[in-house]
């Protein structure tokens, strides 16, 4: 008698290596030169509109500690494309190891704040236009995080031609009473209540402890080990403050990060919007934690009001999670999410 033995065999992406690539691009501005990072399978030679996603990087971080942290499971570029994906991302003019402006190098009071979404949108464009050229494909997907989620909008709403899939990831978009972010909040001119406090400057710094209080400021339980490891928070403070050359400069270090995202987002939660949603013609996800407080319910709700030319909406909140889910004990439940909405 033939006896098999049967022993779990892991899925043919799992046991793949995924090749990583980091090179620089010319943006459409002269002078200024995009850090880009690509991972794949090793040997795929599968580029299609469907399974090429670039993922859009937020406020204060730039695009490899927020997407490819190097701490044991938490990179999400990795998760992608062990399911298949070829993943892209990269950083905006002055962030990361994007080129960074001489007003960069200057004490932040001496300029007004740099890297204006209407910039943004344009390093956004180089990067789509280089991936589409570079593959032979008509279109990505773009995964865009907190400012991250407001420039891909924004970018969709002028050429959804080049877009596959939506995914605006704890957006802000327009509602009239951000606490944080809007009227009242710290970007208000005191003396000029619909005017940008210009006294922010060129740009802010961030220091480890910083980010931290806010993350923990999020999460309604005392025990935050409830919801996140202590050892993630470390390992992305970590990586974060590598992006910047200048980090160690300061006491305790911090990077520096550009303030043009608190003026757009001022003025967009003030009746001045830069974009509307009415202008996506692609199948959008809007997505959250419940704790989110850069992305409110109002903001959310409004974007699916508006998303009046998607062929596909949907919103999905995350329960028992904030702004840092793709950190969080919840992240799989996150990334499935978004997965779904890809593959549907």
């Amino acid at each position: 008698m033939t006896v098999f033995l049967l022993f779990p065999i892991a899925s043919l992406a799992q046991q793949e290596k995924i090749i990583k690539q980091d090179y620089h691009i010319d943006a459409v501005d002269s002078g200024i030169k995009l850090f880009v990072r690509s991972k794949m399978t090793q040997g795929n030679k599968k580029f299609t509109d469907e399974n090429i996603v670039v993922f859009v990087h937020g406020a204060t971080y730039p695009s490899t500690p927020d997407f490819d942290l190097g701490y044991q499971d938490y990179s999400w570029a990795d998760w992608m494309v062990k399911r298949g994906y070829v993943v892209y991302m990269f950083d905006k003019r002055n962030y990361g190891f994007s080129t960074r402006e001489k007003a960069m190098d200057e004490p932040a009071k001496s300029n007004k704040p740099v890297s204006r979404s209407y910039l943004v949108i344009r390093d956004i464009g180089a990067v789509v236009d280089h991936i589409r050229a570079k593959h032979k494909v008509k279109k990505v997907s773009l995964i865009g995080w907190s400012w991250g989620a407001m420039t891909a909008g924004y970018y969709t709403t002028l050429h959804s031609e080049k877009v596959h899939k939506l995914v605006l990831y704890a957006p802000a978009y327009a509602f009239a009473l951000h606490t944080n972010l809007g009227p009242g909040s710290g970007l208000q001119n005191k003396r000029k209540p619909y005017e940008f406090n210009y006294g922010v400057g060129a740009y802010r710094t961030n220091s480890a402890a910083q980010n931290q209080g806010r993350w923990d400021g999020e999460i309604p339980l005392e025990d935050k080990s409830q919801y996140r490891e202590q050892g993630v928070v470390d390992a992305f403070a970590a990586e974060a403050l590598a992006t910047d050359p200048t980090s160690n400069t300061r006491n305790p270090p911090a990077l520096r990060a550009p303030n043009g995202v608190l003026e757009d987002t001022f003025q967009q939660l003030t009746g001045r919007r830069m974009w509307n949603a009415s202008s996506i013609f692609v199948p959008t996800l809007v997505i959250a934690g419940e704790y989110d407080t850069w992305s409110f319910p109002d903001d959310r709700e409004g974007l699916m009001r508006d998303l009046t030319n998607a062929p596909v909406k949907k919103s999905v909140l995350i329960k028992d999670a904030t702004h840092f889910v793709l950190f969080e004990k919840k992240r799989f439940e996150f990334f499935n999410e978004i997965l779904n909405f890809l593959k549907e």
